[in-house]
């Protein structure tokens, strides 16, 4: 059956609220972004981010959560739940077992995160202990370093993406990125998006060691590979800078922006926010919740 127009958005976090809803209601869908058609030569003249599109068959029931969710007032960056709804609350610390798991799946459901990040050997178990959460399963691959090969790298995505994840970070190759052979990092990245989809790929920079210009060079050459996230880095460079999520957001071709590394308080977290980053991993993440349920319920 054919697809038809369902609604255009103009931005990847508006993009995101969407796919959400959609999947969460079980409506098959496709975005099709304005950097898709850009071989076509659409780019230069299309406004906004992309559009959706359904099957005929379901569109008057994606038409009827379009309007259900149009008349719901969105909650701004002074609710603690919205908040929530950008943070990737993440357990990544190679000394963390079942326990420490357990209790983070469980912060993950109470504050109703976007989606719990987590090592790969906990995938199987995070989304069984998130089943109709509505929090994603994430996972890392390539992690921390980005120098396996590109076997290897489809390989682990393809083995997490099969064990239920439906996100993956993956780290970029920095030194093919550094020594003059970008296009073959790129090349990477689209591969392993193609193998994983639907499952949305985020790209890990690590923009702290790449330097300004050449995550400049690298956001703009990633823009059409077919990932959905650029990500500033694995956190274990450095911390996630207002400068760098500004620049990956400024060269990203709309693509969202995980800002991940140092994120410890509310005022970091909203700061990176406003400086356009659309995602926040963080360790942090039931702290920072908990503190912006302090804040602004005092604020009420």
């Amino acid at each position: 059956m054919a697809m038809v127009k369902l609604k255009a958005v103009d931005n990847r976090f508006q993009a995101d609220v969407w796919e959400q809803a959609l999947i969460a209601e079980g409506v098959d869908f496709r975005l099709r972004t304005f950097q898709d058609t850009a071989y076509d030569g659409l780019y230069v003249s299309q406004k906004g981010y992309g559009v959706f599109y359904v099957e005929e068959a379901e569109l008057e029931r994606a038409e009827a959560l379009l309007e259900a969710l149009a008349g719901e007032e969105p909650p701004g960056l002074d609710s603690a739940a919205a908040l929530a709804g950008v943070i990737e609350h993440t357990l990544l610390s190679p000394e963390a077992g079942e326990k420490e798991l357990e209790a983070h799946l469980e912060q993950c459901r109470e504050m109703g995160c976007v989606a719990a990040c987590v090592s790969p050997w906990m995938v199987p178990l995070a989304v069984e202990g998130l089943k109709d959460s509505g929090v994603a399963v994430c996972s890392v691959v390539g992690f921390p370093l980005g120098t396996q090969s590109l076997a290897t790298k489809l390989a682990e995505a393809n083995e997490l993406a099969e064990a239920g994840a439906t996100e993956l970070d993956m780290v970029l190759n920095r030194g093919l990125a550094l020594g003059g052979a970008l296009g073959r990092a790129v090349d990477e990245a689209a591969q392993i998006a193609q193998a994983i989809a639907p499952v949305r790929l985020k790209v890990i920079l690590e923009t702290n060691e790449l330097g300004p210009e050449a995550s400049a060079q690298a956001a703009q050459a990633l823009a059409l590979c077919g990932a959905a996230f650029l990500k500033t880095g694995s956190g274990y460079f450095g911390p996630a800078t207002l400068a760098d999520v500004a620049l990956l957001a400024d060269n990203g071709g709309g693509l969202g922006i995980k800002a991940a590394g140092g994120i410890k308080s509310l005022d970091s977290a909203l700061a990176l926010l406003e400086a356009g980053a659309t995602r926040l991993g963080t360790s942090s993440g039931w702290d920072i919740f908990r503190q912006a349920q302090e804040r602004w319920s005092q604020e009420d």
